[in-house]
């Protein structure tokens, strides 16, 4: 008996040699990169981690920033995925933690590397901060991101491919690209997209075709929906409607209307209707009648991290209006240039420029109209073109120290 033991060990052993050997194989096949270098990791289930990441979002919906990014701090530093989601959008905004898309691309890469729920939107997420940074390179990587929302079953990627394809951003142009991303995403029940595709569509744009019936016909449905969607809670469709009827977009244009679905957004927690709002309170009451409710809604926009917000509330300063003085405009343009603001880097590269409020320094100004300019912002690459003329001693028009737009 002893005798046959002593044979059969190494065979035995040489077995389980094999299986582990086996098992590291496949544990390293099972964890090579895929998906353009991502890896699909799994992601832990841990009903007490759920449970404190469902307080962190009841306490960010109450506006209790700073306490949900102590919950999601921790969990992250345990490698729960859905935290470090939710952490990453809000450093991306500003909720509880400063605002830093750096910090927040890096976190959502993070999540992105895990096969759970949200890895769709986290792809998107970080297409939409690509198309908010500055680079040569930034509007493809947000394409290709966008397609990663798309392939993860996050069909608000759609809305975003269409423009990049009508746009040629990131992608060359291709409209029947466009149309089919639009269609994809007006079925998948965004109305936002479908009024955008019946813009498009009303007199033709961009190589698309005009189609007036079918874009009245698009228009009609999704502000049905809309209507449909705000009136039971959901504050992006307030806040369209109130666009709608402010702008009087494929509806008359009714100002008492838009005050009415902008103040719901804003109630509802929308950064970007309590922009809105308090705009539209300004443009049509006195102002001392608009002052304290325009500034209230905006300065609660802003700490949502809405950049659009900040460069307001810096305007007013510049201005001196409603009571403010120009030296308090300083730190709300900073925080709307770190928010990745157009409007605030044109007006502190304005500053900037002139030596007015900062120093004096025409490389610093040069830059942020630079970057200001590659975002889109025509104010900014204006001035950018006027200080590359005064750089090379070409006469050009005195730089003001305040932007004729308020974009």
């Amino acid at each position: 008996m002893t005798s046959d033991r002593t044979q059969t060990s190494p065979i035995i052993l040489i077995l389980i040699f094999g299986l582990v050997m086996f098992g590291f194989l496949i544990a390293g096949f099972l964890t090579q990169p895929s998906d353009g270098g991502f890896q699909d990791l799994s992601a832990p289930i841990d009903p007490v981690v759920e449970e404190r990441i469902r307080q962190a979002r009841g306490l960010q919906r109450l506006g209790k920033w700073q306490d949900a990014a102590d919950i999601l701090h921790p969990l992250v530093a345990q490698g729960h995925p859905l935290a470090i989601f939710h952490l990453g959008k809000a450093y991306g905004r500003g909720w509880g933690v400063p605002a830093d898309l750096d910090q927040s691309r890096e976190l959502l890469l993070r999540a992105a590397q895990f096969d759970f729920p949200y890895r769709g939107e986290t792809a998107y997420e970080i297409g939409r901060l690509y198309q908010r940074s500055v680079g040569e390179d930034c509007p493809r990587y947000a394409f290709e991101w966008f397609q990663r929302a798309i392939d993860w079953n996050y069909p608000k990627g759609h809305v975003q491919i269409a423009k990049h394809y009508e746009n040629g951003l990131g992608v060359e142009q291709d409209i029947s690209s466009a149309l089919y991303h639009y269609e994809a995403a007006t079925a998948a029940g965004f109305e936002s997209a479908a009024l955008s595709f019946a813009r498009a569509l009303r007199a033709g744009r961009n190589g698309i075709p005009a189609e007036p019936l079918r874009a009245a016909m698009l228009a009609d449905a999704a502000i049905s929906a809309l209507r449909l969607k705000a009136s039971t809670g959901s504050a992006s469709a307030a806040k369209l409607l109130g666009r709608l009827f402010r702008d009087g977009d494929f509806v008359d244009r009714d100002t008492d209307v838009a005050l009415h679905w902008l103040r719901r957004a804003s109630d509802l927690g929308d950064s970007g209707g309590m922009h809105d709002f308090a705009h539209l309170l300004i443009a049509t009451l006195p102002e001392h009648d608009s002052e304290m409710d325009a500034l209230v809604w905006l300065r609660r926009a802003a700490a949502l991290g809405h950049g659009g917000a900040m460069t307001s509330l810096g305007r007013f300063h510049l201005r001196e209006q409603f009571g403010l003085h120009r030296p308090g405009a300083v730190s709300w343009l900073e925080r709307g240039v770190i928010a990745r603001h157009g409007g605030a880097m044109e007006e502190l590269a304005r500053l900037t420029a002139n030596g007015d409020l900062v120093e004096l320094d025409l490389a610093a100004a040069l830059d942020l109209a630079k970057q200001g300019a590659a975002l889109g912002h025509r104010g900014s690459e204006r001035l950018r073109n006027e200080l590359l003329d005064r750089a090379q001693g070409v006469p050009s028009a005195a730089v003001m120290p305040l932007s004729a737009e308020n974009s």
